[in-house]
Order: C-alpha cells, then structure tokens, then sequence
C-alpha cells in the first residue's frame, strides 16, 4: 500500500469512528426509551487485494483499514422467550387474581355483620331468623309468625342482592373480555404492519432497528394476553435476496397461526356453524362450502352462516389476510380455539366467565381435566344457589304438615307458591335459587303460616315442628350439585347452613391466596429475567462512556495519523532540492 493508500486508510478510520460516536450517542439519547434495544457498530477490517504468488516476500500486504459491515441490535433470543413465558404466567395468574378480589368484595363477610357479633349479614340474618323461632317456641306462634315472615323476607332480599351484585359481574368480565379480545387484535394487525414496514426497509438495505423495537414491545404485551411462539425464517424475494419473516403462533394447543409475514388472523366470540363435508385441503368455494347457513344448508360467505349460542366464552380464529383484506390461502377458513388453547389473561378472563368448579359436567372434564378443581364467578353463584334451594326446600318440607295454613314458604317468586318452574312437558326450567328465592304468595298474605305442630290430634300449645325448624339449624344438609346443574358429576357436600356459607368464603380465600402465592412467585421469575434482558440488551452508562472514550481516541488517532502524513509528504514535496 502507497502514501496515497494510506490516506484511504485514515479516511476509513475517520468515518468508522465518527459512526461509533454517533452509534454510542443514539444509546446514551435512547437510554429511558422503552423498548429500546441497545445497537452496536459492526466493525470489520477491510480485507486486502489478493496476493500475487510471484510478489516478493519483502514487500508484505497490509490491511487497509476499517470498514463498517453494519448496526445491529445486542439481544438474547433465549432471554426474550424466557421473559415472554415468564410474563404470559404473570398476566394468567394476575388476571384471575384480580376476579377473585372482586368477587371477596361482594362474598367476603368479614366486616358486614353488626356491632355486637360480626359474623357477615347473611349469617347473622340466618342466626336472626333462628332466634325468633325460638322465642315463638315460649311466646307463641300467632305472635311472632309476622317477625319470623320478616326475618325471612329480609334474609331473601340479601340473597338477591349478592345473586345481582354477582351477575354485575359477570357482565363485568364479559366486557372485559370483549375488550382484551379487541387490544389482542390490534396488537396482531401492528405486528403486521411493522412486519411490512420491516420487510420493506430489508429489500432496501436498512436494518429498521427501531421497527424491530417496535415488533419486540408487542411481542412483549401480546404475550401478557396469549402465550404465543415467535420464530424467525429466511425468505426469498427474488434477485438473490433473502428477507427475515416473522411468524407468530399459539403457544399452546393446535398451535395456531396468528401472524404470518405480512398477514395475521383476529380473534372474536362469533361460533360459525361448520359444514362438516368440507374439504379443509381445497380452496373454499361454492362447490367447498366451509360453513352452513340459519336453515342448515351449506355457504361459503361467513356473513351467511349460522352462528351458535357461545355460552361458553369461546373464541374463534379468524383466516390470516394481509391489510387489503386478502387471504393467504384460499383453503383458509379459520379455526376454532378450543377451551384449553389459550394461556394467559385471555384465558384466565375466560375462565373467571365458565369454570363451576364442583358443578361440572363430565362434558366439561372429559375437554379440561382440571375443570373440576377450576372455580370462577359461575361456581360461586351456583353455591349461594345450591345454599338458597336447600334452605327453602328444608323449611318447605317441615312446613308440609297437612294443617290448616299448610304450604310452602318459599317460593320462585312472591306472585306464587310454587318452588319451580316447568315447561309445557313437565321439564324443571328453573327452580327456587339465590336470585329468585321468595317469601311465598300464601304466607305474604298469611293464608299460609309457620307451622308449630304436624300432629292434628296434638294437645294446645304443642309446638314440636316449631322445635323441628330450630333444629334444622344446627343439623346436617346434603348439598348436591346436581340440584342446582343436572350435569353435575359433583360430591355431595354435608353440613349446616352455616357451614356452607362458611365454605363458600372459605374457598373463596384459599383461591385468593394460593392465587396470590402463585403471583408472587411469577413476578420474582419475571423480574429476575427482565433484569436479566436487560443487561444484554439495555443502555448502560459506564460502558457507554467506555466507548465514547474509545471512538475520541481512535478518532483523535487517525486526525494524527493524517497530520504525520501530510508532514511527511510535505517533507517529501518541498523539503527535497
């Protein structure tokens, strides 16, 4: 290499170094950026022309200088899915956390009874109604049958209350729902496009750091909703030029493709009717219909076809097209996501929305084997159901003695006396529950009383049924699921009134904090990683001031270097006669 090489070698050192500042800089700018990945500058040295086999080994080749192959980003693939894992098991068990806590502020007695004996509204209304059959024991049924009718009219107006103050709920989370399964598909669509946006900056030769920043962080936050994969394939665009692809996909279950390059699928609770001829391997047509209309005749317009009842939350996966609309893939007619598919918020959203813990079916076991230990707001309204029947059918049972003023007190409703409702074949549609459990219509209008003996030949004042529904309190109920769900495979629970309403908040609790152990646990495992993450891939000061030092340096060295230079050929030029 001559002078003038020389001169080519210093103006590589020069510009190498001018990037690695301007490279170091944007890191330090960046440093509070969320998101941002650390970049670096990929220096390599410039690799000399080939050597002559017959040149003379005195005059050796040389490097000639510094050449900058590119930026690339500082990240741990491994990190990545390790975080994203970690932080799909954080939204999970946040979520379903934060169903819990809501449902202890409407089931959790503590600090709702009265001053004088805090044992929570129902049970001190339970304990009320207990007391004044007791005291009509010694003073007299005619006296206190209109305290005991009050008593109970009050303890059916609390079961109304928390069976509404549940069904709020529920309506909650179905918003809820409806709302995370809307941010879900605009965080698929945005992964679209930036895979787009992307793509179109590789076929240009920029590396889009900060897009790919942009497609980390929805990663990030899509995995708090989904548990998803993401990898990362070559493909080919012709003129001998391979572009990085993006595919994202369910993490669990049939492993579901959510986003594709340039395409991507959307969620929704809208079931289509399946035409079960279709052919999945050929394209969707007139003669390959995939769906079957309201009157059951095939379709190939998913505007046309019939939809099912989705009492069971679930969703289903629209086919990937790209931002015109356009499908991948004409065979491509979406797909179910079934209940044991999703992990994460979305799902624990959905879960809070379906799972009856003991009240379910062996349907619903034979999908989820873990159904039965799973429990949501459905469970909890089902036991202060199962808790209402029970305590109605007892009463009514005692009361059925054949004596005048015999009947029910209770019933579905305070216009009747009947304790279910059927249909024109005789099927039970609905039967006495904590959201319709009422005084009856013959004991509001005392046509019906309490009764206090079912003897019609005992002596005056015998009141032996009065002692009967005194002890009715104390003694053991069978609480079957299957009085509340036909398709209950449930056990039977024995014990008292109170004893149920204690295991339904006693439940409650050990849910809240097994749940919130769970939590605790995950969030230490997230923040460990994401400290972890964010060594490799964060903006550190001290290094950066590192190598803000060494670019000055080499920068300074080069300036020197082409200084020496011109005094040499300075030297050279005008010091020579």
């Amino acid at each position: 290499m001559g002078t003038f090489g020389s001169f080519t070698t210093v103006r590589l050192g020069l510009y190498a170094a001018q990037k690695g500042l301007d490279v170091t800089g944007n890191n330090i700018t960046n440093i509070n950026t969320e998101g941002y990945t650390r970049q670096r500058l990929n220096q390599v040295s410039l690799i000399p022309s080939v050597n002559d086999r017959y040149a003379s080994s005195y005059n050796p080749r040389i490097g000639q200088g510094a050449v900058i192959a590119g930026i690339n980003q500082i990240r741990d693939p491994g990190l990545d899915i390790s975080y994203r894992k970690a932080a799909s098991d954080v939204g999970s068990a946040n979520t379903k956390l934060e169903g819990l806590n809501n449902l202890a502020t409407i089931l959790d007695e503590v600090g709702k009874g009265d001053l004088e004996q805090d044992d929570g509204v129902i049970l001190s209304q339970l304990n009320d109604l207990r007391d004044l059959i007791s005291q009509a024991i010694v003073g007299g049924v005619d006296t206190y049958d209109p305290l005991i009718r009050s008593s109970a009219e009050a303890l059916t107006t609390l079961f109304h209350s928390y069976a509404d103050k549940l069904s709020e709920l529920q309506e909650t989370y179905e918003d809820n729902l409806e709302q995370q399964v809307s941010e879900v598909n605009d965080i698929l669509n945005n992964i679209r496009d930036l895979n787009l946006a992307i793509r179109n900056s590789d076929i240009r030769g920029d590396p889009g750091l900060e897009l790919r920043d942009q497609r980390n962080r929805l990663l990030d936050q899509l995995n708090e909703y989904i548990k998803v994969d993401a990898t990362y394939s070559m493909e080919y665009v012709g003129a001998d030029t391979w572009i990085e692809k993006l595919t994202v996909s369910l993490g669990t279950g049939d492993k579901n493709v959510l986003v594709d390059g340039e395409y991507a699928a959307q969620f929704s609770q809208d079931l289509l009717v399946r035409n079960p001829a279709f052919d999945p391997t050929q394209p969707a047509s007139g003669t390959n219909p995939p769906y079957l209309d309201d009157q059951g005749q095939p379709t190939a317009d998913p505007a046309l076809a019939a939809k099912l009842e989705n009492s069971n939350y679930s969703l289903v996966l629209s086919p990937l097209t790209d931002v015109r609309g356009l499908k991948a893939s004409e065979s491509d007619v979406g797909a179910d996501i079934g209940d044991t598919d999703l992990y994460g918020s979305l799902q624990s959203l959905r879960e809070l929305l379906t799972e009856e813990g003991e009240f379910a079916s062996q349907a619903d076991i034979d999908i989820d084997p873990d159904a039965s230990v799973k429990r949501g707001i459905p469970y909890y309204r089902q036991m202060l159901d199962s808790l209402a029947y029970e305590f109605a059918t007892a009463m009514n049972e005692l009361n059925d003695t054949g004596l005048t003023g015999t009947g029910n007190l209770f019933s579905v409703s305070s216009n009747t006396n009947d304790t279910e409702v059927t249909d024109g074949l005789g099927n039970v549609i609905t039967r006495i529950n904590a959201s319709n459990i009422s005084v009856s219509h013959g004991w509001a209008n005392e046509t019906i009383s309490i009764q206090a003996t079912s003897d019609a030949n005992a002596a005056s004042g015998d009141v032996s049924n009065l002692a009967r529904f005194l002890a009715l309190f104390d003694e053991k109920q069978e609480f079957d699921p299957g009085d509340i769900n036909a398709d209950s495979i449930g056990d039977v629970y024995n014990g008292t009134f109170e004893d149920m309403l204690l295991k339904i908040q006693s439940t409650l609790a050990k849910d809240q904090m097994a749940t919130d152990a769970v939590l605790n646990n995950y969030t230490i495992t997230l923040d460990d990683i994401y400290v972890d993450r964010e060594g490799v891939m964060g903006v550190d000061l001290n290094d950066e001031a590192t190598s803000l030092m060494t670019y000055q340096k080499a920068y300074t060295a080069a300036c020197r270097l082409l200084t020496v230079m011109e005094e040499a050929l300075d030297s050279l030029i005008n010091g020579t006669i």
